[in-house]
C-alpha cells in the first residue's frame, strides 16, 4: 500500500507539472517575465487579409501593390488609375540604379496587426505620419580634393640658355594673355638676329643682281646662275626667320620693306619686346640679345623661381601660372557605386569647413581603380568665375543620379525590416471612425533615395495614406516572430 500511494502521488505530480509548463511562480529559470510584455502580447493580435490581397506583383517585386490595384490604397476616396507622370517616375527610379529586393517568403502576404482601440494604440508608444510629395535627390558621396584644371596651367621656362634681364610680375600677380614675364638674355638670340639680317641683305643683293642681268647681253647660264642664287638667298632668309619664331620672336622680313639696314637693326634690337620697355631703354642701354617670356593664357602667377641676374637653363621652370576661373574635383567613388556613374552628370561639392556648395558635371571616369584605396577616381570639371573654390582643399562630392520633385516619401522611421523584405504599417482608413476596424495593414515596400529624415518610397504606398512612425519596430517584430 505505500508503495502504491507512493506511485500515485508521483503520477499526480507529473500531471499537473505537464499542464502548468512547471510555474511554480512568476520566476521561471531566474527570468521574470515583464508586466509591459504580457500587456502588448495581449494588445497586438496578428491577422490576415482577404485571399484576394494575398498576391505576389512581379513587375513592382512587391505585395499587395496598390499601384496596381488602387483599391487597396487606404484612403477615403478612390484613388484614379496611375498617371503617365507617375509611371515614369518609377520607371526613372528603377533604372537609375539596382534596388533592395524582397523576398517573398518573408512576411505573410496581406497581414495585418490588430489593436484593442485607438487609446491602445497611444499607450503602446504609437504615432503616425502621412505619406507625403516632397522633392528629393538621389546621389552618389564620395570624398575628393580639389586641384587646378590641368589644361589651363602653364609651366614656363626660357627656350634658350642665358641670364634673367629683368623680372616683371611677382607670386599673386593676375595676368593676360602675351603680358610680358621677365626678359632673358640669350646669346643665340644675338645670332638668330644676326642671321636674319644677314640673309636679308643677302636676298637684296642677288635680287638687284639678277635685276642687273635680265636686260644684260650676257650667256643665259649666267642668268640661271644667278636667279638660283637668290633663290638660294631667300631660302636662308626663311630659314633665318623661322629660327626667331621658334624663340618666339615672330618675324616676317617683308615687313622690313626697303628700310636702310640700320634701320632693320634697331627694329630687331627691340623685336618681342612691349613698347613700355622699349620707350625707357635707350638703344644704348638695350642689348640686342634679349628675349622676352610672356604669359600663354589669362590666369594668376603662383611660381616664380628666378631672380634678375640669375643664369637661367631650359630645363628650368621659372613661372607657373594658373588659371583658377575653371578647376578640377577629383572624387574618389567606391568601386559598387562607379557603375552608376556616367559623363555629363551633375555633382555637387562641399569643401571641408565651408557651407556653400559648388557644382560642376562629371568630365572622365578612370578606367582603373586606385592600387591603395580601391576607388575608381573622378574628374568633375568646377566653374569657378569668383574664385572661392582653392586648390588642394579637400572636401565631399555628391554626384547626382536623379532628382525628383514629386518624389513619395514617409519618416525613416516608419521604414523596418522584416526578415529578407522592406515594411511599413499602414493604418486602415477607417481606424478613426468609432467602429472602424483598428488595425494596421503590413505593407511591403521598395525604397529608393533616402536622406537624413526621409525615405523615398518608390512603390507600396499612395499619397494620403497614414503610416506608423515611432512604435513601428514593435509591430515589425511581431510580424516577424509570426
Amino acid at each position: 500500500m505505500p508503495m502504491l500511494l507512493t506511485f500515485s502521488l508521483l503520477v499526480g505530480v507529473a500531471y499537473w507539472g505537464h499542464h502548468t509548463e512547471w510555474k511554480f511562480s512568476s520566476v521561471q529559470r531566474g527570468v521574470a517575465k515583464s508586466p509591459m510584455a504580457e500587456k502588448t502580447e495581449d494588445l497586438l493580435t496578428t491577422e490576415l487579409e482577404a485571399s484576394s490581397h494575398a498576391q505576389w506583383c512581379e513587375q513592382h517585386g512587391i505585395a499587395v501593390c496598390p499601384l496596381c490595384d488602387r483599391s487597396l490604397a487606404q484612403v477615403e476616396k478612390p484613388l484614379e488609375p496611375a498617371s503617365v507622370d507617375e509611371l515614369e517616375r518609377i520607371q526613372n527610379a528603377f533604372a537609375v540604379r539596382e534596388r533592395a529586393a524582397n523576398d517573398q517568403q518573408c512576411l505573410v502576404n496581406g497581414s495585418r496587426v490588430r489593436v484593442a482601440s485607438k487609446e491602445t494604440a497611444e499607450k503602446l508608444g504609437i504615432d503616425v505620419a502621412p505619406v507625403w510629395e516632397a522633392a528629393i535627390t538621389e546621389s552618389i558621396t564620395a570624398s575628393g580634393e580639389v586641384s587646378f584644371d590641368a589644361t589651363r596651367v602653364a609651366r614656363l621656362a626660357a627656350r634658350v640658355p642665358g641670364t634673367a634681364w629683368r623680372v616683371t610680375k611677382q607670386i599673386g600677380d593676375p595676368v593676360k594673355a602675351g603680358d610680358l614675364l621677365a626678359i632673358i638674355e640669350a646669346a643665340e638670340v644675338g645670332k638668330a638676329k644676326a642671321e636674319l639680317l644677314q640673309a636679308l641683305v643677302q636676298v637684296r643683293l642677288k635680287t638687284q643682281a639678277l635685276a642687273n642681268l635680265k636686260n644684260a647681253p650676257v650667256p643665259e647660264r649666267q642668268k640661271k646662275e644667278a636667279e638660283a642664287a637668290r633663290r638660294d638667298a631667300e631660302v636662308r632668309l626663311l630659314s633665318a626667320e623661322q629660327a626667331l619664331v621658334n624663340l618666339g620672336l615672330a618675324v616676317k622680313a617683308s615687313e622690313f620693306g626697303k628700310l636702310e639696314v640700320d634701320d632693320i637693326a634697331k627694329q630687331l634690337q627691340r623685336l618681342g619686346l612691349s613698347r613700355e620697355l622699349s620707350k625707357t631703354a635707350g638703344d644704348a642701354d638695350l642689348p640686342g640679345t634679349l628675349l622676352p617670356l610672356r604669359a600663354p593664357l589669362d590666369g594668376v602667377v603662383m611660381q616664380v623661381d628666378v631672380i634678375a641676374g640669375e643664369v637661367v637653363d631650359p630645363a628650368d621652370v621659372l613661372f607657373v601660372i594658373a588659371d583658377a576661373r575653371q578647376m578640377w574635383a577629383n572624387l574618389n567613388v567606391p568601386a559598387a557605386d562607379a557603375r552608376w556613374v556616367q559623363v555629363g552628370q551633375a555633382v555637387r561639392f562641399r569643401p571641408d569647413g565651408n557651407k556653400a556648395e559648388f557644382t560642376g558635371q562629371v568630365a572622365w571616369i578612370g578606367t582603373s581603380a586606385d592600387e591603395t584605396t580601391r576607388t575608381i577616381p573622378v574628374r568633375v570639371v568646377m566653374p569657378n568665375a569668383d574664385g572661392k573654390l582653392r586648390a588642394s582643399a579637400l572636401g565631399v562630392g555628391r554626384i547626382v543620379l536623379r532628382e525628383e520633385p514629386h518624389a513619395i516619401t514617409v519618416p525613416n522611421e516608419a521604414v523596418q525590416k522584416v526578415g529578407g523584405c522592406e515594411v511599413v504599417f499602414v493604418r486602415d482608413k477607417d481606424f478613426l471612425k468609432p467602429n472602424g476596424p483598428k488595425v494596421f495593414h503590413a505593407r511591403m515596400v521598395r525604397t529608393g533615395a533616402k536622406d537624413a529624415t526621409n525615405t523615398e518610397i518608390i512603390v507600396g504606398v499612395s499619397p494620403g495614406e497614414v503610416v506608423i512612425t515611432k512604435g513601428s519596430g514593435l509591430l515589425a517584430g511581431r510580424g516577424a516572430r509570426d
